[in-house]
């Protein structure tokens, strides 16, 4: 039999027909077209080709689908902005969401847009290679930035470039270097830079040939250094620190560096043995301890008050609670840090010091992205996520700001603004071009107070383009898209959730609920806590309460409803399948999908990169070693122990609980071991429940590779359509 597509056609424009997709054939498979059909070839040729075609060339026609999600991938996302000295520019680079990768290495391009001008946004640097973390000169006559361009994804260096006409960029650290450039700073006089970078590697000594197959464990630790270079003479010297350094800043003044530090470069030092705030003299001679926190420190900033001021946990022994503003002053002898704001009701997520010396801070408040000056003051404020932003005080006093921010139907752009208020917004940037004019749905925002009537929660349904909204809206088929963390928070974005993957499936036809349940940031200490002892218990209830409401609301249609999710969102997604049938609200989840997920929390103090840190807390010190042996508190959040009772309750019911499940794990995942995936695949295979489960090879927590990104995404699609129907039927 013909393929449809040829069986209508006369002989000769089949014979047309044929030649031209022989050609397409040969090229698709890489191969030489030697000859063309003739006519007395065409009939004996006919049902070969087609087999062949079937077989072999239309696989290599990508779909319409996979075509839409790739431009969904490819939109560049602007990063790490700077406001030039005088404020009449801005500074930023690009990359792909995350950070994925198309070819074998990551890029990221340089961009320079005019204050308060439309699309003003102008290429920098060419996109072919790594060109990041891009910063002004104290003079604003050239900008710095790290990138690989000696040897892609292997050799690492500072950058310079001047802005005049036709300058070109140039190393001001030795290119040879294979140890990327972790973070650096100019000096307020512009004549140097302070940069952290680690030892090169440590080669261990072998009998054989080839290097040693041994890990022997801290021996090869690369301790990340501060350094300086001069701008001058390109001489780098290096502090003398037996610590591992992990921010860096100067003073107001120059004449002094503050640095944060840890042990070693172990991923759980700092939650463990917690971080030193440090002051060093310029010749990297002198160095001073200022004040010891608890845990991880971030965004660390010097002041024109004299203070350093930093991010951490509120309370301060405490990763799983609230994010706070900590100041610490090196002229005391105290060696002491105090609470200055935010963390309580609302979270700090970032500090941006200019040379004002001004403290500016991006906040999480409930839904809202704000940008805040220490005392509180609001500056900016919308119920849209901020991707970056910086600010700086006019000669007038007045505040400009740029932002980086998106929402359901505009991807990430470029913004400035000169008002206080941040309603008169200039876009700069066009980097969603290709979707300008296409709408993907509408976004709106849930509130339902929690089953123990203690919170009220936060959520947000997002409806496809493709449904009518208004008095005319009918319950959709919906995708419970459950987020991981648990301490982050989704609110209105134009890639709200992992992955492009509310976009993708609006433009599907399906609508999304995205629950922000107890434990997500934006709402500060009390809120956040209730995820440490509570897995599995305040997060699970939240979801199935906002799911609730989204079905009470009209938006969601209770009988054609999955529940996903990544990382904590997979352990949540695990639990919500066990469960399926507990909740007694009439409804139940028909399939799910659980990526990156957790199905036993016993296993993850063993096998996770932070199971030591991360664990302990949120189990309130329960982890194998330090628990009674009979003691199985870890067991009841833990959805591979709940998989006999939910197999004996659906023998007892003659119904399924456990959904069909849908499992996606990175083989290389060491934050969650794809040893949990396995487990959750034997448990299910054991009592004959439908499953399927699809391995990422030398993918860790978060997809690298793009290809994974679009095969991720298509088959979640087919999997809603096979569960809960053709959204758009």
């Amino acid at each position: 039999m013909l393929p449809a597509c040829l069986g209508n056609l006369p002989t000769s424009s089949l014979r047309f027909k044929l030649v031209d997709l022989q050609a397409k054939l040969a090229v698709g498979l890489n191969v030489e077209l030697m000859y063309p059909l003739t006519n007395c070839q065409v009939a004996f040729s006919l049902v070969a080709l087609a087999i062949l075609l079937t077989a072999a060339f239309v696989p290599l026609i990508p779909s319409a689908h996979e075509h839409f999600i790739q431009s969904l991938c490819d939109l560049q996302v602007p990063k790490t902005l700077q406001l030039s000295p005088d404020r009449s520019s801005v500074l930023y680079s690009t990359e792909l969401s995350w950070g994925h990768r198309k070819g074998k290495h990551p890029v990221s391009t340089i961009w320079l847009a005019s204050t308060g001008r439309a699309d003003s946004s102008r290429q920098l640097t060419r996109g072919l290679f790594r060109d990041y973390a891009p910063a002004w000169s104290p003079d604003g006559n050239a900008v710095a930035f790290v990138s690989d361009r000696a040897d892609a994804g292997s050799k690492w260096a500072i950058y310079l470039l001047s802005l005049q006409e036709g300058c070109e960029a140039y190393p001001i650290t030795p290119e040879t270097s294979a140890s990327p450039i972790e973070a650096f700073a100019f000096s307020p006089d512009g004549s140097r830079i302070a940069f952290l970078s680690a030892d090169e590697d440590i080669q261990l000594a072998s009998a054989g040939d080839g290097p040693p197959d041994v890990q022997p464990w801290g021996e090869t630790w690369r301790f990340a250094r501060l350094r300086v270079v001069d701008l001058r003479t390109k001489q780098v010297r290096c502090a003398k620190l037996d610590r591992h350094v992990t921010s860096v800043c100067w003073s107001p003044d120059g004449t002094r560096i503050g640095f944060s530090s840890c042990l070693s470069p172990d991923i759980e030092e700092s939650h463990i043995t917690g971080t030193t705030v440090s002051a060093i003299d310029v010749d990297l001679s002198s160095v001073e301890d200022v004040c010891h926190f608890p845990k991880m420190v971030v965004d660390l900033s010097w002041a024109a008050d004299g203070s350093l001021y930093f991010c951490g946990g509120v309370p301060p022994h405490k990763m799983f609670a609230g994010y706070g503003v900590y100041r610490t002053n090196p002229a005391t002898e105290s060696h002491h840090y105090e609470w200055v704001g935010f963390g309580v009701e609302d979270d700090s997520i970032g500090l941006v010091q200019r040379g004002s010396g001004t403290i500016f801070v991006k906040v999480q408040h409930r839904l809202e992205s704000r940008v805040c000056l220490l005392d509180g003051t609001v500056l900016y404020s919308r119920k849209e996520e901020l991707e970056a932003f910086d600010s700086a005080i006019e000669t007038d006093g007045k505040f400009v700001l740029a932002v980086a921010t998106s929402n359901i139907n505009h991807p990430t752009e470029v913004f400035t603004t000169l008002s206080s208020g941040g309603d008169a917004m200039t876009r700069m940037s066009n980097h969603g071009q290709e979707f300008a004019g296409h709408r993907f749905g509408t976004c709106s925002f849930l509130t339902c107070t929690s089953a123990d009537g203690e919170v009220e929660l936060d959520a947000l349904y997002l409806t496809p383009a493709s449904s009518s909204d208004g008095a005319n809206r009918h319950p959709l088929a919906t995708v419970v898209l459950i987020h991981g963390g648990p301490n982050t928070r989704l609110t209105n974005a134009f890639n709200t959730y992992y992955y492009m993957l509310t976009p993708y499936l609006l433009s599907l036809g399906y609508g999304i609920l995205l629950p922000n349940y107890r434990g997500s940031s934006g709402r500060g200490r009390y809120f956040a806590s209730y995820s440490i002892g509570g897995l599995g218990v305040y997060d699970y209830s939240d979801v199935i309460a906002l799911t609730q409401c989204a079905i009470d609301q009209g938006y969601a249609d209770k009988e054609r409803l999955l529940v996903g999710g990544w990382s904590q969102g997979g352990f949540l997604t695990n639990l919500c399948c066990v469960r399926n049938d507990l909740h007694y609200s009439g409804w139940r989840f028909r399939a799910a999908v659980s990526g990156a997920s957790i199905c036993d929390i016993d296993a993850m103090a063993l096998t996770s990169d932070l199971g030591c840190a991360f664990e302990p807390e949120l189990s309130r010190g329960g982890v194998a070693w330090n628990m009674d042996y009979d003691d199985t508190r870890n067991r009841a959040p833990s959805a591979l122990w709940a998989f006999k009772d939910a197999a004996r309750r659906a023998s007892l019911k003659n119904a399924p609980v456990v959904p069909p499940m849908l499992i996606l794990h990175g083989e290389a995942d060491a934050r969650c071991p794809v040893s949990q995936a396995w487990g959750l695949r034997r448990a299910l295979r054991s009592y004959g429940l439908p499953f399927e489960l699809v391995t990422y090879p030398s993918q860790g927590h978060f997809f690298e590779e793009q290809k994974y990104w679009v095969d991720m995404a298509l088959r979640i699609g087919r999997w809603c359509q096979k569960y809960i129907g053709d959204a758009l039927a």
